[in-house]
């Protein structure tokens, strides 16, 4: 098809566009669906490149009838030394875990089939990197509400991000600590502040393949700080950040969820109490002091849930909270005469 010489345009799919330049100038292109309705217009440029040829096109990508994605992503923390004490494995879920242990040498890219298959129970998830794929809305999320609800688990954030099939989306719950700087100068030494960011952070790029088809590159982190760590810095203590981050792309089906888990750092802390003068006496003052070392041992799982999600008529919108109460009867208040 010709657009007046400056374009060529083709459908090699009945999903994409292929546009060639084969003219200097500018050529609007339209995308209407079935019904008539127009999805997308775009006007594109074509310029003469170094030499003549070939063209030099400038504009937007085409693809018409491009999907939406929704990405739901739970971070939670879980205390792994209680749930090794409690004899819990994740590894342990039957009956709606599906796809394979994943160990971190093969971890940039997984490929999960629609058959079930059982994970042995003897895998250590506690202790190593893995990521295993669960059928949709079973199994992880109960697991990980039941534990939240008695105490062994912190929900850190809860995203849902929408993103086109192709783009990525970030997300960032957390803030920013002002680091000085030294620096040099001609009058001496100057200090100036720089900002970096600790929290909850997620990168995903969604790739749709059919409906029933969704390529998912993610890129969680979970940072804080660590005062252990820090430095000091002309009197002020610049605290250090603790890092948690993973980089994984797999393909599964709408709907259904994976887990990354393994993401574990330990922590250790000291309390000392003693009974007031009688600490403080030498030998004998030992035995009215107490120290004790405790050291917490936490995991992070991410559960990552990507579902094709399209277009809501008007009409088929639910209700908003308090749209359906009776406007044109307002309650008057007592003593307050009606206009």
């Amino acid at each position: 098809m010709d657009r007046d010489h400056v374009i060529a345009v083709a459908a090699p799919t009945p999903r994409s566009l292929r546009v060639t330049g084969i003219g200097a100038g500018e050529a609007a292109v339209a995308v209407f669906d079935r019904d008539g309705a127009l999805m997308s217009e775009t006007v594109l440029s074509v310029t003469d490149a170094v030499g003549g040829d070939p063209r030099a096109m400038t504009g937007p990508r085409i693809v018409a009838g491009e999907q939406v994605v929704a990405v739901d992503v739970q971070f939670a923390a879980v205390s792994a030394s209680t749930l090794k004490a409690l004899g819990f494995n994740f590894s342990k879920l039957s009956g709606d875990i599906q796809g394979a242990v994943i160990s971190p040498s093969s971890l940039n890219s997984a490929s999960f089939g629609s058959g079930a298959s059982s994970i042995d129970a003897s895998v250590p998830i506690q202790n190593a990197f893995n990521l295993f794929l669960s059928a949709p809305n079973r199994g992880i999320n109960a697991v990980l509400s039941a534990l939240s609800s008695n105490g062994l688990s912190e929900l850190l954030a809860q995203p849902t991000l929408l993103v086109r099939s192709g783009e990525q989306a970030s997300f960032l719950a957390g803030g920013e600590i002002p680091v000085p700087v030294p620096q040099a100068s001609g009058t001496g030494n100057a200090i100036s502040i720089q900002y970096k960011e600790f929290g909850v952070r997620l990168s995903v790029t969604p790739y749709v393949l059919s409906p029933d088809q969704i390529v998912l590159k993610i890129a969680p982190e979970v940072s804080e700080l660590d005062y252990g760590s820090g430095v000091q810095l002309q009197g002020y203590v610049v605290p250090g950040l603790r890092r948690r981050s993973a980089e994984t792309t797999v393909e599964l089906g709408s709907g259904q969820s994976f887990v990354i888990a393994g993401l574990s750092y330990s922590s250790q802390s000291t309390t000392r109490d003693k009974t007031p003068i009688l600490g403080d006496i030498p030998v004998i003052g030992a035995f009215f002091r107490r120290q004790q070392t405790q050291k917490e041992r936490q995991e992070l799982v991410i559960v990552a849930t990507p579902r094709l999600v399209g277009p809501v008529q008007p009409k088929d919108l639910p209700a908003l909270p308090g749209s359906l109460l009776d406007t044109k009867n307002p309650v008057v208040p007592f003593g307050v005469a009606r206009p």
